[in-house]
């Protein structure tokens, strides 16, 4: 089990910075989980009804999202880590990047029509201040997609076993804040209208997880769908590591 984050003992920003500059600077593209969940995210944003967005990439990390999402229409990213930012903008100089507190830095030049925010929410102190800051960057009627670490999964896997590269240390220098699918909604209602969620990768060995993901409940399956239909029904009833969820802005 990942432990969450004790309130009380919340780490400095100097000290979340030092973690995830660390982090990008060892990891500066993307492992095959963030892929799946960065094409899953694409595959949501070109249902919506928009041509050539503005887009911010919020928590961008070494900028290989903005990138891709520079396909669709312009896009910048922001991110706490100064260094993940270095390797950003060495990487993609046609694009822009920005770095400092999410909280105070100006997350984006002018309002953009969609914001992507993966994997931040559950590591930052304020996650309602968090929601409002995207909803005041957001022209109106402009969308959200928003991922988060599962609390489902995340309070029942072991990462020793070396999921997503994660050993049995916790450092403690890095918010974590983990949401339900339940929670997340929540979160996201006083500023948004939610149009669809699902989650992705589905994982967990204990409590009705370890029935979901048996091998002997899986084998029975098969014999009425294939495993990519079954895993993609896994991850709609929101089994998965990470859920997702694309909200529009309210009037």
């Amino acid at each position: 089990m990942y432990r969450s984050t004790d309130t009380a003992k919340e780490p400095s920003l100097t000290a979340q910075q030092g973690y995830w500059d660390a982090r990008w600077e060892q990891q500066r593209s993307p492992n095959p989980w963030q892929a799946r969940r960065a094409d899953t995210i694409l595959a949501m944003l070109q249902t919506l009804p928009l041509t050539n967005p503005r887009i911010l990439d919020l928590g961008c990390a070494t900028g290989w999202m903005t990138d891709r999402l520079s396909t669709l229409g312009p896009s910048q990213g922001v991110d706490l880590s100064e260094a993940a930012i270095a390797i950003a903008k060495a990487q993609f100089p046609t694009l822009r990047f920005a770095a400092g507190d999410l909280y105070q830095i100006s997350l984006a030049d002018a309002p953009v029509d969609i914001v992507v925010c993966q994997e931040v929410i559950a590591h930052v102190s304020d996650q309602p201040k968090l929601v409002e800051r995207i909803a005041e960057v957001l022209k109106p009627g402009g969308y959200l997609i928003m991922t988060a670490a599962n609390a489902l999964v995340m309070d029942r896997v072991r990462f020793s076993d070396g999921l997503l590269g994660v050993g049995p240390e916790d450092p403690d220098e890095h918010i974590k804040k983990w949401l339900s699918m339940k929670g997340l909604k929540a979160l996201l209602r006083p500023h948004f209208e939610i149009l669809a969620t699902t989650s992705v990768i589905p994982l967990g060995h204990r409590g009705v997880l370890r029935l979901v993901n048996s091998t002997k409940l899986n084998r029975a399956l098969s014999l009425l769908m294939s495993p990519a239909r079954l895993e993609a029904l896994k991850e709609r009833m929101g089994f998965g590591y990470s859920i997702i969820a694309l909200g529009k802005k309210r009037a």
